[in-house]
């Protein structure tokens, strides 16, 4: 079914407005042969009102109530097709701007934006709870790599979450061989840019039985249990923020470390980090040193050099990122994801989870370079924990 000729021509009255051309609606069956600022001026509250006299609604629940309509849906469709040209999120931005009221003056802000350039910090925003709980259905167009959102934990302590765009990647590749497991994230989420610290843990939990005496290094020695804990306190006292928080599965820690969408290409490396803190374009490879990632550097990985070994007598943070804006997710620390362990199944072709283990991701500062690796897996029961097992969270807006 096609658009009524009333919506196309306000559509096409916004596209011209944009590239400043007259529009003429002669063509328009009810419409007569004047200037289209005249008749839109006369028709503007009828034809582009937030919701149209046929009560079609937008079906997605999250949409604000005054962006429920067949316009504000057919601009938003024509945005995302068209995602290449800014035209399109200007003629948004317009409609958003006009009838948002005080939400719709902050979002259009967001769609107004300038290419965001995950080589130049200057493009990359911090938003807040509020900020981000507003762009949530729009992030699609409005959120780019080097994006972060910073949520309170407590009254003295914030996490800081960096986005993680949708899209398509290719797992378990690595040593020039191609991923071969297909892996897409349909929506995109915040995951925080470093492990959960030692006073990050004390001011949710309250205690601290493992401490060092540097409060901002990465907190480990928790039992997998204790990290739900964690969790669920946090979620309970901090449900105002209206996030979600919780474990990264073993698929979507891999997908963030390699950098989000990539091709296959792109996948067949070990390591990803970015080139520096403020310009996150990948460097991927198959070598590693202790320079770059916090291992034993005795046994580096590949070609890479022989360095020293840290331990853990390091800060979260102190060396360069991901591609994503993530750091430490080579070495460090192994971290928790909510993945049980499993084995494949050939005969049945099937995944079978076994036992109370839960999935370890990127290696530790005790291990080789090569058990850092993007692909390499570890495993622990939930009862169990040694010193070198930390967790990072995930949050997604409540709903997703």
């Amino acid at each position: 079914m096609g658009l009524p000729s009333w919506l196309k021509s306000c559509v096409n009255f916004f596209i011209g407005k944009a590239n400043e051309k007259y529009i003429s609606l002669s063509e328009v069956p009810f419409a007569p042969s004047v200037p289209a600022e005249t008749y839109i001026q006369q028709n503007l509250s009828i034809a582009i009102s937030p919701i149209d006299q046929s009560g079609i609604v937008s079906s997605d629940s999250r949409l604000p109530e005054w962006f429920q309509g067949e316009i504000p849906t057919e601009l938003l469709r024509l945005a995302r097709a068209n995602y290449e040209e800014p035209v399109y999120r200007q003629i948004l931005a317009d409609w958003v701007e006009r009838y948002g009221g005080e939400e719709g003056r902050l979002l259009c802000r967001f769609f107004r934006r300038g290419p965001i350039l995950r080589d130049d910090a200057s493009t990359w925003q911090t938003l807040s709870a509020c900020e981000a709980r507003l762009v949530a259905p729009f992030s699609d167009l409005v959120l780019g790599i080097g994006d972060q959102l910073v949520l309170p934990l407590s009254e003295t302590q914030s996490i800081t979450m960096g986005w993680v765009p949708p899209g398509q990647s290719w797992l378990c590749g690595g040593g020039d061989n191609e991923g071969f497991w297909p892996f897409a994230l349909k929506k995109g989420l915040w995951c925080a840019i470093f492990l959960i610290a030692e006073e990050q843990w004390q001011a949710v939990m309250g205690n601290n039985e493992y401490h060092f005496e540097d409060a901002k290094r990465a907190i480990g020695n928790n039992y997998f249990n204790e990290v739900q804990d964690f969790i669920q306190k946090l979620n309970a006292t901090r449900s105002v923020d209206c996030f979600y928080y919780r474990l990264p599965t073993e698929d979507e820690w891999e997908y963030v470390l390699r950098g989000g969408p990539i091709s296959k290409n792109q996948s067949q490396y070990h390591f990803y980090f970015a080139r520096s803190k403020t310009d996150l374009t990948p460097v991927a490879s198959n070598d590693l040193s202790s320079s770059q990632a916090n291992f034993n550097g005795s046994y580096p990985a590949g070609n890479g050099k022989v360095g020293p070994y840290v331990g853990f007598d390091t800060h979260v943070g102190n060396y360069f990122p991901n591609p994503l804006g993530m750091y430490d997710m080579h070495g460090y620390l192994w971290e928790w994801t909510a993945t049980r362990k499993s084995s494949y199944n050939p005969v049945y072709g099937v995944t079978i989870a076994e036992g109370l283990d839960r999935v370890l991701c990127g290696g530790s500062n005790w291990v080789r370079g090569d058990e850092c690796r993007a692909s390499h897996r570890g495993d622990f029961d939930t009862d169990y924990s040694p010193l070198d097992i930390g967790f990072r969270l995930v949050a997604v807006p409540f709903g997703e």
